[in-house]
């Protein structure tokens, strides 16, 4: 009598057991993970001097089932010029309200260069809120940016 109760019992309990793990399962965002590498290329209008670049970028996105997107990336660009090398590392997420897919809230580090072997160069890190459609920074905040990126790249690789 026990046997017959537990096997009336077991398809049931299976069955709870499955509703039960249902939503955990539906919640789970699905991922996706990618690595591009572009170059070594060279820029010739950056600088006075050609400037050779590698960029490697891994980019890790997570779509939820509500449709909110976040977007973890890794980026390092490698630069050289004259005997001279620059690192940047950023390290940065991207989050994508699906009710409001035209701004873009981007947080980290969104550039960190060091030039090989006398550090930190040049940092721009924090919250930033972006405009794709018009690829304008829409922050009513931004921070104080007294040199370009590019005038501190071509200064710290000058010969």
């Amino acid at each position: 009598m026990r046997r017959l109760t537990y096997l009336l019992l077991l398809p049931i309990l299976a069955g709870v057991a499955l509703v039960l793990v249902a939503p955990a399962a539906a919640d789970t965002p699905s991922k996706v993970t990618s690595t591009v590498t572009f170059g070594p290329f060279v820029d010739d209008e950056t600088c006075a001097f050609a400037l050779t670049t590698t960029v490697e970028r891994t980019r890790t996105t997570l779509t939820f089932a509500d449709g909110d997107i976040k977007r973890h990336t890794e980026l390092i660009v490698t630069v050289t010029a004259n005997g001279k090398t620059l690192i940047e590392r950023d390290d940065y997420n991207v989050f994508i309200d699906s009710d409001s897919p035209d701004v873009w809230v981007i947080t980290g580090s969104f550039t960190h260069v060091r030039l090989l072997g006398d550090g930190t160069i040049a940092l721009q890190s924090g919250r930033i809120a972006y405009d794709p459609q018009t690829d304008t920074i829409i922050d009513l905040h931004p921070g104080p940016h007294p040199t370009r990126l590019e005038d501190v790249v071509c200064d710290a690789l000058a010969a």
